[in-house]
């Protein structure tokens, strides 16, 4: 079969520029939203707003085949420093892939349906928790999206995370003329960081704990009353994480004791563990070296962060390659990655990121065991 997705690239590129240019955060993408909206609509894609209750997420579909196959799309970008995790070119591959194998389907008479979704805040608590929980994937085959880097990886992991905030309320006092009248909130947060600090040598080398003091007092000769510490605890499984967090609250609980003080433990957000469905990606990589592109050598411990991709792979077969848009190292969340999303070889990513999917759903749909083989291999979580 022909896929015609050359033809789309001045289209698709449009899209990557004019959200580079118009940088929006997390869950105030209107004008990234409305123009990927307007996009599928012109290709005669039914969309459905408001997903979840997330004013700038849709589900656009098109066909009413038996196979069930969904193409990701992301578009926030990140405060000051714009689209520093590269979420244009995920917008525009995920249309790429969705336009050009509406095509397919429409000029083959596949059946299959097609689907592309928007995914807002995925850089704040990520919508795709909630579509994951809310059965928004329940009915759909195998999920695809591609990610910028500065490598091209294909079964990367993403690690498990929690956020937890530890507020210690003590007692304020003059430091000086009355400090045994004072209960110091500051030692709580101080001996929880030593305690944390201490924990490490008994841990896995894939976890990853770092935090910050939010808050640390007023003034030196005032003992505090009150103090804060922000904690990510990650690890690669969601099982390990659970165990690590009971660990990581002993240790402000065991503090708490030894400081006299009283202490709230918030849980904040928390993305799972990313588990790509190796089958699935085998077949992308078999695809994407097809294109003239070198995989690169993954990485030991999954050291690219979290996402809410993790919680989709619990629900649904998934993957989540990356693909190179430099040839030098590239951090993350920085303004020479933002600039490198709209350079020739960021361009050049989103027909490899939407060529390489099109072809691994057209791989799945002519030999249908290869769906069972996914389907055999995926394990709910």
């Amino acid at each position: 079969m022909k896929i015609e997705i050359e033809e789309l690239k001045p289209l698709l590129n449009s899209v990557s520029k004019e959200i580079f240019e118009n940088p929006e955060t997390a869950y105030k993408e209107y004008k990234a939203s409305k123009l990927l909206i307007e996009t599928l609509k012109k290709e005669e894609f039914e969309v459905k707003k408001n997903i979840c209750g997330y004013e700038t997420a849709f589900m656009a579909q098109y066909g009413k085949g038996k196979m069930k196959i969904a193409f990701l799309a992301e578009y926030d970008a990140l405060p000051e420093i714009g689209h520093g995790c590269g979420h244009n070119i995920i917008a525009s591959a995920g249309i790429g892939a969705g336009i050009a194998f509406k095509k397919l389907i429409e000029k083959n008479d596949l059946d299959a349906t097609v689907y592309v979704i928007g995914c807002p805040g995925e850089e704040a608590e990520g919508a795709k928790v909630a579509f994951s929980e809310e059965g928004i994937f329940k009915d759909i085959d195998v999920v695809m999206m591609i990610h910028p880097a500065d490598r091209t990886l294909i079964k990367e992991r993403f690690l498990a995370i929690r956020e937890l905030r530890f507020k210690f309320y003590g007692k304020t006092s003059h430091a000086a003329a009355s400090p045994e009248k004072g209960i110091n909130a500051l030692d709580g947060v101080i001996l929880t960081y030593n305690n944390i600090n201490a924990l490490r040598q008994h841990l896995r080398e894939d976890v990853r704990i770092h935090g910050i003091i939010t808050s640390g007092g007023a003034a030196p000769n005032i003992v505090p009353d009150y103090a804060e510490a922000y904690f990510f605890v990650r690890a690669t499984d969601n099982e390990y994480l659970e165990k690590m967090l009971k660990k990581v609250k002993n240790c402000a609980i065991g503090a708490s004791k030894a400081t006299g003080t009283e202490l709230k433990i918030e849980m904040g957000k928390g993305y799972k563990a990313f588990y790509p469905n190796d089958t699935l990606a085998d077949i992308f990589e078999k695809n994407i070296k097809s294109l003239g592109i070198t995989v690169d050598k993954p990485k030991e411990f999954g050291g690219l962060g979290s996402s809410d991709i993790g919680n989709v792979s619990c629900v649904v077969p998934s993957i989540h390659p990356f693909i190179k848009i430099s040839d030098k190292e590239l951090r993350s969340h920085s303004k020479e990655f933002a600039q490198a999303s709209i350079s020739e070889k960021g361009y050049g990513a989103i027909m490899i990121g939407a060529k390489a999917m099109i072809l691994t759903a057209l791989d799945i749909i002519e030999n249908p065991e290869l769906l069972k083989k996914i389907k055999a291999e995926f394990v709910p979580r």
